[in-house]
């Protein structure tokens, strides 16, 4: 949608995912030399970075002098603008109705969850552009399988969620009445085995590459996981965490950022959305349509929502974002259900929505001081000497950001006490080092999110 593309490049997100300046600082490592290309390779989205290397270095055989994060950044609005035409499309095909279709691209382009991170830079928005393509390929009369397992073999390679829309193809190729029951078993049995030999190949040439020490068999490669993520502890977090995660994926915002950042936009933004909810409940007056929803697609997405959901209850249920897989379906179901009943009051719903989200959470993210870490780094990078070398015992997500936004130091693992020169630590290596002279210069971060604390001295104790 072309209304939802430029809203994407006028307003980037300043405040970065920590997945996506990973991404841009291993590609631009690997760009430079730096580091081998094994370094591209992650078990939970496997060829990502790759396919984000080659973008990059796409676009500097065109002449474009873009950092890796600005090049992955465009591909999402890309790609988040044509899954936004993908979802339109398979909600008038399921719907048979033009106005709940557009009330579900509104809805999907600017949930507050999806719009942010349509102008990130991580491996969400592809992926989920990938499984819309399986899924529109799997709801045609007879199923296009060839074309609908190569998206989802890409989509697996892209993030490993993805798997959790084999239940939709399964759905779609059983529901498939021109075939006896006998030969819709075997092309399930063809469509899984064909699909996932692909996947295991590439995860197996992968594995043969990647670090053994932290990897030692393909099992732990493939289970792994991030060290903040973990299964669900108690029932309260269902009630509490999980369910408010899906509140996120349709608004956002918060009154601090608000204040910070309000402005004519943010009035002009809150006025739209308070005129299209007025809009939405004076039309709820009108009669509602009879449902004429296509049986066969809804089977479909119901079964592409279920078995993800189920996962994300009992895995990282306070998790927004991993919630992106299930948001489509979502989407498309309130239109299926609700939208294609009531048009008009839908439509009014999601301007309204998307409006807010853009005054009350896009709109301030899209400015750099909204991120704390960010403002740091580049207060560091015009602070601090360009030849610095800077000493870390562990390198965290903050780290990154300060190694990607204050670009060209060194920076490197601590493995003893630091040269006799001029050298800078952060807040692990300071631990470790407990230096007893004065810095020379310090950049400090506390508070109840982060504790970044980087300090330079003039020689070794």
């Amino acid at each position: 949608m072309a209304c939802a593309l430029i809203l994407y490049v006028a307003f980037p997100t300043r405040t970065y995912y920590w997945d996506g300046v990973l991404f841009s600082l291993n590609i631009e490592s690997v760009a430079r030399g730096d580091a081998s290309a094994a370094m591209l390779i992650h078990p939970n989205h496997l060829l990502f970075s790759g396919f984000g290397y080659l973008l990059y270095r796409g676009a500097a055989a065109c002449g474009l002098a873009m950092r890796a994060i600005a090049v992955l950044q465009v591909f999402d609005m890309l790609a988040s603008a044509a899954a936004a035409g993908l979802v339109y499309a398979i909600a008038k095909r399921v719907t048979q109705s033009a106005g709940a279709a557009l009330a579900c691209g509104v809805l999907f382009a600017f949930g507050a969850t999806w719009w942010k991170f349509s102008t990130d830079a991580d491996a969400y928005i592809p992926t989920v552009l990938l499984l819309l393509l399986t899924i529109w390929f799997a709801i045609q009369q007879p199923p296009r399988l060839v074309a609908a397992g190569a998206c989802h073999t890409a989509a697996m390679l892209f993030h490993q969620l993805a798997i959790f829309t084999y239940a939709a193809i399964v759905t779609a190729i059983l529901l498939d009445r021109r075939r006896s029951p006998g030969k819709r078993v075997s092309i399930c049995a063809a469509y899984v085995c064909g699909t996932s030999l692909c996947v295991g190949a590439a995860y197996w040439i992968c594995y043969l590459q990647a670090d053994h020490a932290a990897y030692p068999t393909l099992r732990r490669f493939i289970a792994s996981y991030a060290s903040d993520s973990g299964f669900t502890r108690s029932f309260a977090e269902l009630f509490t965490m999980y369910l408010a995660s899906y509140g996120k994926l349709f608004a956002g915002g918060k009154l601090s950022l608000i204040r910070e950042f309000f402005s004519p936009l943010t009035v002009t933004a809150f006025v739209v959305c308070a005129a299209a909810l007025g809009f939405s409940v004076r039309q709820w007056r009108a009669v509602a349509k009879p449902e004429q929803a296509d049986r066969r697609a809804l089977a479909i997405l119901w079964a592409w929502l279920i078995p993800c959901a189920i996962f994300l209850a009992l895995w990282d249920p306070g998790s927004a974002f991993h919630k992106l897989f299930a948001w489509p379906a979502i989407a498309l179901l309130i239109g299926a259900y609700a939208a294609s009943r009531r048009e008009r009051p839908w439509i009014g719903l999601a301007i309204g929505l998307a409006a807010w989200n853009f005054g009350a959470y896009i709109y301030p993210h899209a400015h750099a001081s909204a991120d704390p870490v960010l403002t740091l780094a580049r207060r560091m990078d015009g602070e601090m000497p360009k030849n610095a070398t800077v000493y870390y015992a562990a390198f965290s997500p903050d780290d990154w950001y300060l190694d990607y936004f204050a670009p060209g130091r060194k920076w490197v693992r601590l493995a003893g006490a630091p040269a006799k020169e001029p050298f800078c630590a952060e807040t692990t290596a300071l631990v470790a080092l407990a230096p007893t002279e004065q810095p020379a210069a310090r950049w400090e971060l506390v508070n109840s999110q982060h504790n970044i604390r980087v300090e330079c001295f003039s020689g070794a104790r």
